[in-house]
């Protein structure tokens, strides 16, 4: 039930009650309350600031439709209390959610306030909103108790008058009950004024509102309205109660004196959501009385409803996109694994036939070793590499000759000088080794060049078809290459759409608390969003 009162007292909220309530929450915060204490200290303007930035942030909303304030307020709440978000899609979802609002704001007021606890133990009948709407309503009203007592005579009578005016619009048997328990014999003007003057207004406007239920302070607020002069009022009655709360907190040395020794941002986020949690008893009266206390109609959802699910939808629709590109970029990158795997398999019979090449020319060059390389009719250039390679042969036969030649030294330094002699044309030697190997690979080419030379031929002709099929190979592996090049801009570019489409879920997320909570049926998701 409480949940039901709620969710339609959001829904009934509406002009500068819906704004003053979601500037409280959601325009306000520890920065503003302490500039405006400060100027409220420093200024002799008989102004409250914290009041006039309240007004200027009301104003600032007036562009803003009342639906779209209704759900952010309805959000900002369900964030402040870590509440797991739903579709809202029927109004009992938005119902249940208001009933475990009332249960989480209740739970904190329990904890935070000693006086509600036992105020609790003492209206135990009442349920939990009604608890705190008449704790919070006894604590404002309590602040008017002394100012009640300035009043002349004439002015608590004609207050007085008022409310007796009230009471006398009842049925006789609660007028009986309400006469009861004020201890009074008459319902006169003075004796409701000697009542009130008393046990104090909170006092007497609980017993009224016990009795006769929260249309009272309809009434109430009304009737404080009209005598805010004297009162001592400056402000909107809605504002003053908000007020009563805002101020409660600011006083609070837990906020004040961390914020004053310094912290950094992070200890003034963390003040600031305090503060919004701790407004929240507050922010729940106020949207709740004005439709416990009204007699209207009820009031329709589907407004509110159609605002949600325009964002609803349009976070689907993200989703939908999303999950399109990623099933999009999977596809694509799995072309481009296939193609990858492709391409490694095309480089490796490469390799292989690579490999078979320099076996097949490693054989000719151990062959022409082997061979009168003199008696071998290749071409030009091959008989070119033969008398080079003849050369630096009998440059070989000589040094080592020379080396072999060498007298037997006799004296220490003649020994000395012979072994140094022999190490370098050992030297000399190895350099002119080294001459014959790329003197032979040249031969090898030669021979594989060769045309008409039957020198040979069989090897040639293997190593010629390896090299047609690698070049075949190399054109295949470069044409899928190329197509797999193309695919891998296709999937960077679905990837940066991709990142594109979650920044935007993400906003979405931050500015709708709940959405991310909502689980994804991908089936179910594509079909919501794109129909058949």
């Amino acid at each position: 039930m409480d949940g039901q009162i709620l969710a339609s007292g959001l829904m009934s909220l509406h002009g500068t009650d819906l704004r003053m309530v979601y500037a409280l929450l959601c325009r306000t915060n520890i920065g503003h309350l302490l500039a405006s204490k400060t100027k409220d200290l420093f200024f002799d303007e008989e102004k409250d600031h914290f009041t006039l930035h309240l007004t200027n942030e009301v104003s600032k909303l007036e562009a803003i439709d009342d639906e779209v304030l209704k759900v952010d307020l309805f959000l900002e709440i369900t964030k402040l209390l870590k509440l797991r978000g739903t579709k809202y899609a029927v109004r009992k979802e938005i119902e249940d959610q208001c009933q475990l609002i009332i249960q989480d704001v209740y739970e904190q007021l329990l904890k935070q306030d000693k006086q509600f606890r036992a105020f609790v133990e003492a209206s135990s009948s009442a349920t939990k909103l009604q608890q705190m709407i008449t704790y919070q309503m006894s604590k404002v009203f309590s602040e008017l108790d002394q100012s009640f007592q300035d009043f002349t005579i004439e002015d608590q009578t004609k207050f007085a008058a008022q409310v007796n005016e009230y009471i006398h619009s009842l049925p006789e048997d609660k007028q009986a009950k309400i006469k009861d328990k004020l201890g009074i014999n008459d319902l006169t003007d003075d004796m409701v004024r000697k009542a009130i003057a008393t046990s104090g207004t909170s006092i007497v406007f609980a017993i009224i509102v016990e009795v006769s239920g929260f249309a009272f302070y309809t009434t109430a607020t009304s009737l404080v309205a009209a005598f805010a002069g004297l009162f001592g009022l400056t402000l909107p009655f809605g504002f003053y109660t908000g007020l009563t709360s805002t101020i409660a907190v600011l006083a609070n040395p837990l906020f004040i004196i961390p914020l004053l020794l310094g912290g950094g941002m992070l200890l003034v986020r963390h003040q600031n959501k305090a503060l919004k949690k701790k407004l929240l008893p507050i922010i729940v009266m106020q949207i709740a009385l004005p439709y416990m206390s009204s007699s209207g109609q009820e009031p329709s959802y589907e407004e509110f409803i159609r605002e949600w699910q325009s964002r609803y939808q349009e976070y689907v629709q993200l989703q939908a996109e999303k999950a399109v590109l990623s099933r999009e970029k999977a596809a694509v990158e799995a072309v481009v694994e296939e193609h990858n795997e492709q391409i490694g398999k095309l480089k490796a019979s490469i390799r292989v036939r690579l490999a078979e090449m320099s076996s097949i020319k490693h054989s000719i060059i151990e062959t022409l070793k082997e061979s009168d390389v003199t008696k071998l009719s290749i071409s030009s250039a091959f008989s070119g590499y033969v008398l080079k390679y003849i050369s630096v042969l009998q440059t070989i036969v000589e040094l080592r000759e020379a080396k072999q030649n060498r007298p037997e030294a006799t004296g220490f330094f003649d020994k000395l000088g012979s072994q140094f002699k022999k190490m370098t044309l050992s030297l000399d030697i190895y350099d002119e080794q080294k001459k014959l190997e790329p003197i032979v690979s040249n031969m090898a080419e030669e021979v594989l060049r060769a045309t008409g030379a039957v020198f040979m031929q069989a090897e040639r002709e293997q190593y010629r078809a390896l090299q047609a099929e690698i070049d075949e190979l190399s054109q295949t592996t470069a044409s899928v290459e190329t197509v797999r090049d193309e695919q891998q801009a296709i999937a960077k570019q679905l990837n940066q759409q991709l990142r594109q489409i979650e920044q935007l879920i993400y906003e979405q997320e931050q500015a709708n608390y709940g959405l991310a909570d909502l689980g994804w049926d991908e089936p179910k998701l594509l079909e919501e969003a794109y129909g058949d």
